[in-house]
């Protein structure tokens, strides 16, 4: 199965508002930030790559630097790049129809093709309903793909409660707050009723939502900080070049686990063949999200080195279950074509 690549700069900590789930935190991000002359070439060497299919921009708030970011884009464009962009935003910035649409039109035609806007009870502290409502009715007419996420407190609450008049979007999601952040004072062990098979995998088989932080340090998605503190480190784009990047991306076991394989899969190895490790694995039962099931296996050196055998066996498992998936597929198309 192939893989591809979306390249994500966490371009600024910088945010107007200050949410008290926050996973982009100063202590998370760092100070600093990127700017077009540091970014522009390191999108032209990841634009080179066949994997990557796109790039996006997330922080704190990008928009706080977006003439920056256009610039850069165009810059990109002109040397090349032809991959479309998304930006995620809170929307702070759309205080009236004439610069929405002004600013958007400019990211459309500098390849923006989506735009992600972050909404929910916390955020509607600071961004009023109708910043997204003039968001929505802009995106639909200039032809931009709207995505709005939320992330809740309380089981049971929805973005579309906060939005009933949005338009425009093409997809809203609303999720639980997760203990990465500034929220982490607010969790006491587990705080949510989910099912364990919820935790197995994040899903998104062959698709890296690569992270790249101010300080050119590079993960293998895009989970907030979880991956910074699991320590799932795939080089710095100030040190490796791109492809080398990609590949350290690409071939991170314990990465594909957490996407693909699943980790109720790594358990019942263990089950199997280490016993006198389960009660050293971090428990389902006793969190909310894979990611911290991804962060406290990956974090604990000690017990990764146990688990290296285990890792390696099901690695060769994982390829020869690919190449044969893959064979079966082309011999099924063969037979239909012939």
């Amino acid at each position: 199965m192939k893989n591809y690549a979306i390249v994500g700069f966490i371009y600024t900590q910088a945010c107007p508002l200050s949410c008290n789930f926050c996973c982009h935190t100063k202590e998370v991000v760092g100070s600093g930030k990127f700017t077009p002359d540091i970014i522009v070439p390191l999108i032209i060497s990841f634009a080179e790559q066949p994997s990557v299919t796109r790039f996006a921009f997330s922080g704190g708030d990008p928009f706080l630097f977006i003439d920056d970011i256009i610039d850069a884009m165009i810059k990109a464009r002109a040397a090349g790049v032809n991959q479309p962009f998304h930006i995620v935003t809170s929307g702070y910035w759309a205080t009236n129809s004439e610069y929405t649409k002004d600013v958007l039109k400019r990211l459309h035609s500098a390849g923006m093709d989506a735009l992600d806007v972050s909404y929910d009870t916390e955020h509607a502290r600071f961004v009023p309903p109708e910043n997204i409502y003039r968001i929505g009715e802009c995106c639909e007419e200039i032809g931009l793909r709207l995505e709005i996420f939320g992330h809740f407190w309380n089981p049971g609450e929805r973005v579309e409660d906060l939005l009933p008049k949005i338009r425009g979007a093409e997809s809203i999601y609303s999720g639980m707050v997760m203990p990465i952040g500034a929220a982490r004072v607010h969790f006491k062990g587990r705080r949510y009723n989910k099912p364990d098979s919820d935790k197995y995998s994040c899903g998104k088989p062959s698709i890296y939502d690569v992270a790249i932080y101010p300080d050119g340090a590079v993960y293998p998605c895009c989970s907030g900080g979880f991956n910074k503190e699991a320590g799932i480190i795939c080089g710095n784009v100030f040190e490796d070049n791109a492809a080398d990047i990609l590949s350290s991306v690409f071939h991170h076991f314990h990465a594909r686990i957490a996407k693909e394989v699943g980790f109720d899969r790594l358990y019942n190895n263990i089950i199997k063949n280490r016993p006198d490790l389960i009660e050293r694995l971090p428990k389902f039962a006793e969190v909310d999200s894979v990611c911290e099931i991804c962060r406290d296996l990956h974090s604990n050196k000690d017990l990764m080195n146990e688990l290296s055998l285990i890792y390696e066996e099901m690695e060769i498992e994982h390829v020869i279950e690919s190449v044969e998936k893959n064979w079966k597929k082309i011999h099924d198309i063969t037979m239909i074509a012939g």
